[in-house]
């Protein structure tokens, strides 16, 4: 059977096409493999590769913003994002693209960080440094996530706390915000390790952040935790780029 014949078989009997057309018909279904097969290997070798920085935190936080003006250098008004925002950007000339992934706060999809982390390089937690003491809380619960998840554990990925909204003149230092925050680990500690050995569905493991015996600190941690100032509505961001250029590498 020809290949025109085997094309035809597949259409039905009223559609009749003369050899220019079969030509014509099987280029574009060439092209359209090639197209999708090109796409595939693109998207799955993104998802493969481990340079890609999340960009995490709260809802209102400055996630966003922040996200936008490493990418595209310019400040948009946001909402609260209901899915994740990707993009790639040269942070090094010569240096190969970072994968920027910003993932929304909101408390019902924040955990889509763990999707991510198999192929984290970096995560970025952006505060709110002027509502740190209403948030304490909830901010330490989502970073205890990120920090004892095992591919942080593992692979010991480098976590920047960037402590955004410093223009503002209830801001709290980052000194300041970093004693709360560990103060606010070391009370869940005591909560998260009931299960030591158990694995959430997350794929998070309860493991104890830190030494026993000894209260929380972050230069107890096995990977690296920093803290910045910054200020996403001065544009005030170089110290973030610098950070996620140095830990990509």
């Amino acid at each position: 059977m020809t290949q025109q014949s085997l094309l035809r078989s597949y259409l039905p009997p009223q559609v009749l096409i003369n050899d220019n057309e079969y030509i014509t018909l099987a280029l574009t279904l060439i092209l359209l493999t090639l197209i999708a097969l090109a796409v595939n290997f693109s998207f799955g070798a993104k998802r493969n590769s481990k340079n890609t920085v999340l960009i995490t935190g709260l809802p209102f936080a400055g996630k966003t913003v922040i996200h936008y003006l490493i990418n595209y250098d310019k400040a948009v008004e946001t909402v609260t994002s209901i899915k994740e925002n990707e993009a790639d950007v040269v942070l090094t000339e010569g240096k190969p693209a970072i994968h920027m992934v910003d993932i929304p706060g909101h408390e019902r999809l924040r955990f889509k960080f763990s999707e991510f982390m198999p192929i984290a390089r970096a995560v970025v937690f952006v505060v709110d440094s002027a509502t740190v003491p209403r948030q304490t809380r909830l901010l330490a619960e989502y970073l205890y996530d990120i920090l004892s998840n095992k591919f942080t554990q593992e692979e010991r990925i480098p976590v920047l706390i960037a402590c955004n909204k410093t223009e503002l003149l209830t801001a709290f230092r980052k000194e300041r915000i970093q004693t709360a925050l560990e103060g606010e680990i070391n009370k869940l500690r005591q909560t998260r390790t009931a299960a030591l050995d158990t694995q959430d569905s997350e794929g998070n493991e309860n493991v104890f952040l830190g030494f026993e015996g000894k209260d929380f600190s972050f230069q107890d941690l096995e990977n690296e935790v920093e803290f910045l100032e910054c200020s996403a509505e001065n544009n005030n961001i170089e110290g973030i780029k610098d950070w996620i250029a140095s830990v990509s590498s």
